[in-house]
Parts: structure tokens; sequence; C-alpha cells
């Protein structure tokens, strides 16, 4: 399946803003956002059509249910201040009629992944992170909480309720498709890869704590060809830079070995 027309990303979102300055770096880079400009529906309609299939069809792949209904009640009376959800009485029925990805965090003695409804993951599945701690979430990614996990903890520490975080994430892809679960068997790019064929695919993420307990943790997705990246020149530049200075782990975990080269060939 493919996006409808999410190409342009949201205001406030730019292009050379998702890189790191002076090379590649891991970063949170959280800034504070409105919760109705990332949670209301905002199109288009093809978003929840997608959604909709995948949920009737393969629903396990994509939903997990929260351990009590308690928690439930209180993701579904935060989406209804954005989307018309009156109907939905599961994880499940709330990812048909609500847009955006989201993961349910409780912050107790440690933050854990407590459900949510995840249909267009970008190499990984709400399976394998359900019921876990997010420091075992975050494990796969090198390096990352070593650099980042004290920060990570505290932030969750310091989150007040209806505070709402954004930050971003960027990878390559070769295809157009949203739902990238491992399983789906997404094609490396490969090395002599047409740009027009090639995708920057963005993560806008949002950290929103709804309530002392629970934290929301949304994801929304972008497609945007290399041709258009490389048009803009200080975003294809600092892609370029990223790329060359990324660690030799991160690039196997990212999938970009085999076509590092040619990218920032293209991107200079």
């Amino acid at each position: 399946m493919v996006p409808g027309n999410e190409t342009v990303l949201p205001a406030g979102l730019t292009l050379e803003s998702l890189f790191s300055r002076g090379g590649y770096r891991a970063m949170m880079a959280l800034k504070r956002l409105p919760p109705d400009e990332y949670f209301a529906n905002r199109g288009p309609v093809e978003m929840l059509q997608q959604r909709k299939v995948l949920l009737q069809t393969r629903p396990h792949d994509f939903v997990c249910e929260p351990p009590t209904e308690r928690d439930r009640a209180a993701v579904i009376q935060f989406a209804g201040s954005f989307a018309k959800v009156n109907e939905a009485r599961t994880f499940r029925e709330l990812g048909v009629v609500w847009e955006p990805d989201f993961v349910l965090l409780r912050r107790e003695k440690s933050i854990e992944v407590i459900g949510g409804c995840v249909c267009f993951p970008t190499g990984w599945s709400l399976e394998a992170k359900h019921d876990r701690p997010l420091s075992f979430a975050h494990a796969p990614v090198p390096g990352l909480n070593a650099k980042l996990g004290p920060s990570v903890d505290q932030f969750f520490v310091r989150l007040k309720p209806a505070e709402c975080y954004q930050r971003s994430n960027w990878s390559l892809t070769s295809s157009m498709q949203m739902n990238q679960r491992p399983q789906d068997n997404i094609a490396e790019i490969e090395s002599n890869c047409d740009p027009t064929r090639t995708f920057l695919r963005v993560e806008w993420q949002a950290l929103m704590s709804i309530d002392d307990l629970r934290v929301l943790f949304g994801i929304r997705l972008y497609h945007i060809p290399l041709e258009s990246v490389r048009r803009q020149r200080e975003a294809a530049q600092l892609l370029a830079a990223n790329l060359q200075t990324m660690p030799e782990e991160m690039l196997q975990y990212k999938r970009l070995a085999r076509c590092r080269d040619r990218i920032v060939e293209l991107m200079k």
C-alpha cells in the first residue's frame, strides 16, 4: 500500500531540520507542540482507508490492546478531543478512525510499552515491543540507549500532564509502501538507485502526557523522493554529510551501507 499525498511536511518541520549539523549524531531535539496540530485528523482520506484494510485483515500484526479497560478508555477519551471516535471500544476500532499511529506507555518504576496501534512501522513491529520497557524497545538501535538513555529517562520523569513535544526521525527506503514491518521484506536500496524511486522516509513523532501515568507516543509518516531533496541544496548537503559520518553499525542497521556512496554523490 502507498500513501495518498503525504509528501509535504507539516508546517514547522523543514527538510534541513531533520539532519544533525556537523555530522551524524543521535539527538532528541524535542520542541513543544500544540496537541491539536498533531492529533487531529488532517487527511487525506486514503490514510484511514489504508488503516481500515490492515486492521480488518491483519489486526494481530498492528494492534496490541492494553492490559486494563482504564488504559483503553484513557486513550479513546483523549482521541475524542481530536476526531470522531464515539463508536470505538478497542484500540483496533480506534485505529480505523484516528489517523496517527500510537503507542501507549506507562511510567511507573520504568517506562513500559503497554499497547498501541501501529499500522505503518519503519522496520519494527509493535508486538515485539509490547509489555517491555522502553529501553528494550530502543535496544536494537546502535548506541541509542548508551547515548540518549539517561536523557530519555529524565524527559519522562519531568513530562507533565497535558504537555506535548515533537521530534523527527529519518530513514531512506526503496518503497512508498507505508507499512514497512520487517516481515514485509522491503527491498534494500540498490547501489545504483534512481533518485526518483528512492525516498526519504520521515517520522514526525509526538510525545504527549495524557495523565500522571500514561504517555502517548504518536507517529505520522511522510515520503519524499530523493530527487526532491536533491533540489533543496541545504537539506541535500546535510543528508550527504550525515551519511558520510554515520557509523558503520548504524549504516547496517538502517540498511544504507550498499547505497550510501551513491546517495552522497547524488546529494552533492
